[in-house]
């Protein structure tokens, strides 16, 4: 805007149009410039950009508007007082401020001296092939837990001397995990017997004391002075406390096999077979109170488990005590708990029975004796039954039938009994007592056994003197089954692996012909690898194992051979006291006798003279309502119904035949 004002100032500075000298070919424009008049126009007033001054308001800050808030109404609530808040007590005031103790500045540091690493080539040594094995051992047991074909690999190792140890050791702690407790045994006290390592021998004691399950009674003297040398902690260990107890009490240490006793827990699976071998040192010990006490408070948490072994056990011993104390009653309600499938149950409803006789339930005691003399139960032996019977009904003054009874126990086994005594003066040695049960076991549906009751046979073979030995043998036939089983699955197992190598060669060449990757194809020919290596392992193990098992045979016969000897010992003397027994029985039947004519004939006389009978039913011992059962045989008996039977028979013994019995 300021040079267009220049320029027009510069324009119309004069009066007039200034004149313009234009070239000779604009003559004819000129002269019509030339012709044109002058106009006088007045100056123009001329301006600068400076002399225009422009004022602009002062800026004053907004001031806002001010609006009023109107408060609400205060809305009073009734029914609330508040109080005012009691203002905070001064409890305690610090009298002057904490002052921080001073610290000494900390020593300057020197700076380290560092040095420039010096490389240095030093002689590398390969892992040797034994080396190699041992680790593919290890990872067969600790690892893959392939405890036969890590047995496998630790035969190998076990003819060099160097790595002969440690692969016993290896060998034998999977031996353990495959149930093969012999050879465990046999193997893990080799080495600590054997080495010189301190830290193998350490690790082979840690074993023993950590399947104690395996070693036998004879080895606990052993075990022991081993742990208190290696000071090995066993107070957690249950298994080792309760053979570590059972040690002790042969050894006559009682107070020492209640200790160890003490310290199993009562949530450890041996906790009821520690009570009951804790009851057995009481009553060794005479405190039988104290044994009672122990029972009545641990049965009632196993009591619903009917199945369990050790509660079946626990109930007869308790109410064996029971009797012996002469709390009849609750002896005989103990016998009612134990389960029927138990084969203690048979000797604890004939002992029941007699708990009964003691209190005066001569009816319960007989009905419940003549429920096992149905055809229900007449393949197992129980001649004490008889026995029990007859007194029934002869404290009943029912003379006929305990007469009658007594003609039974006769017949049945007064003949079985001369069978026995022949058989006992034809058998001198013990062998031929193991070949009687034997020959039961595989024909165990003859109703006679080399002309034995198969009853008897049967009895003679469920003692735990027996049955505990006969137990071990058929362990010793399991475990060389072990070895027979490992080797037919090693061959099974080669057959699948050469199946895989096969499959895994065709997929091979189809890959070549496919010309896919060399990374593809370098992860089949590793499989192919694998399975050879795999098919080695195997090979060389079943010629390693066939060895162990032909050694592992002989030992196992040799120790079957010891225990049966043992067995047959153990049978023989079961069947001499059983004889005696029986003989004992027999000649009680002969005194019963004798009362029963001798009753009778009192009872008899009198009441010729003219006495009164009063037919009376006293139930000193009865089961719940609902459990008892009124004797009048007619039909078929149930097995769960036995034991509570009550005889329909009545008491018809006279007053005076009532006192010289001592009846109540």
């Amino acid at each position: 805007m300021q040079r267009k004002l220049l320029y027009f100032t510069m324009l119309y500075s004069t009066q007039a149009f200034a004149q313009v000298d234009l070239s000779a070919k604009l003559d004819s424009y000129l002269k019509k410039i030339r012709s044109v008049q002058q106009i006088s126009i007045n100056a123009e007033k001329s301006f600068k950009p400076t002399d225009l001054i422009i004022t602009m308001p002062e800026n004053k800050p907004a001031i806002p508007e001010k609006k009023i808030l109107i408060s609400p109404k205060l809305v009073k609530i009734p029914g609330i007082n508040i109080q005012a808040v009691t203002p905070a007590k001064v409890v305690y005031t610090i009298s002057q401020k904490f002052v921080l103790p001073s610290v000494l500045a900390l020593a300057r540091i020197q700076d380290p001296v560092t040095k420039p690493a010096e490389a240095t080539v030093e002689s590398i040594s390969e892992i040797a092939v034994d080396e190699y094995k041992m680790i593919q051992g290890l990872i067969f047991y600790e690892m893959q837990k392939k405890y036969d074909v890590a047995m496998s690999v630790f035969i190998e190792l076990s003819g060099n001397s160097v790595y002969k140890a440690q692969a016993q050791l290896n060998y034998a702690q999977s031996a353990a995990s495959l149930g093969m407790n012999s050879e465990f045994r046999q193997n893990i006290f080799q080495v600590i017997d054997q080495t010189q390592d301190k830290n193998i021998r350490l690790k082979a004691v840690q074993s023993v004391v950590q399947n104690i399950k395996a070693v036998e009674n004879a080895d606990m003297e052993k075990v022991e002075s081993l742990v208190q040398s290696f000071n090995i902690d066993i107070s957690k260990n249950d298994n080792y406390l309760y053979q570590q107890a059972k040690y002790f009490i042969k050894e006559g240490n009682l107070n020492a096999a209640e200790n160890s006793l003490g310290q199993i827990s009562a949530k450890s699976e041996l906790y009821m077979d520690s009570v009951l071998l804790s009851t057995s040192i009481n009553y060794r010990r005479g405190e039988v109170n104290k044994a009672i006490s122990k029972l009545e408070k641990v049965i009632p948490a196993i009591e619903s488990d009917k199945k369990n072994k050790i509660r079946n056990m626990l109930i007869l011993t308790l109410a064996r005590l029971y009797f012996q104390k002469g709390k009849y009653k609750n002896s005989y309600e103990s016998y009612l708990k134990i389960d029927r499938s138990s084969p203690l149950w048979i000797q604890s409803v004939v002992e029941q029975a007699w708990a009964q006789i003691l209190v005066g339930d001569h009816i319960g005691a007989a009905g419940n004796m003549f429920s096992l003399h149905t055809e229900f139960m007449k393949k197992i032996y129980m001649p004490e039954s008889y026995i029990v019977r007859s007194v029934g009904y002869l404290n009943l003054c029912q003379y006929g039938d305990a007469l009658h009874v007594l003609t039974d126990l006769d017949s049945r086994f007064k003949q079985t009994h001369e069978k026995l005594v022949r058989f006992q003066s034809e058998n001198k040695n013990a062998a031929p007592y193991y070949d009687l049960v034997k020959t039961w076991y595989s024909n165990s549906g003859q109703s006679e056994i080399n002309s034995l009751p198969r009853s008897f046979v049967a009895e003679l073979a469920i003692h735990p003197s027996f049955t505990n030995l006969q137990e071990r043998i058929n362990n010793y036939d399991d475990e060389n089954s072990r070895f027979s089983k490992i080797l037919t699955d090693f061959s099974n197992r080669e057959q699948v692996i050469r199946q895989r190598m096969i499959q895994n060669k065709n997929e091979l060449q189809t890959l070549k012909n496919q010309r896919v990757s060399a990374q593809i194809l370098a992860k089949n020919e590793i499989k192919n690898r694998v399975a050879e290596i795999e098919l080695q392992i195997l090979g060389r193990g079943k010629e390693g194992l066939k060895k162990m098992q032909a050694v592992a045979q002989l030992r196992l016969e040799n120790k079957k051979s010891n225990l049966r000897i043992q067995a047959s010992e153990a049978l023989k003397t079961r069947y001499s006291e059983l004889v005696a027994v029986l003989g004992k029985l027999l000649e009680q039947e002969e005194v019963l006798a004798y009362e029963v004519y001798s009753g009778a004939g009192e009872h008899i006389r009198f009441q010729m003279a003219g006495g009164k009978i009063d037919e009376r039913t006293p139930a000193a011992l009865t089961p719940e309502e609902k459990k008892s059962y009124k004797w009048k045989f007619r039909g078929e008996v149930w097995e769960d119904e036995i034991g509570h039977y009550r005889s329909s028979l009545k008491n018809v013994c006279a007053r005076e035949d009532l006192a010289q019995k001592g009846d109540q």
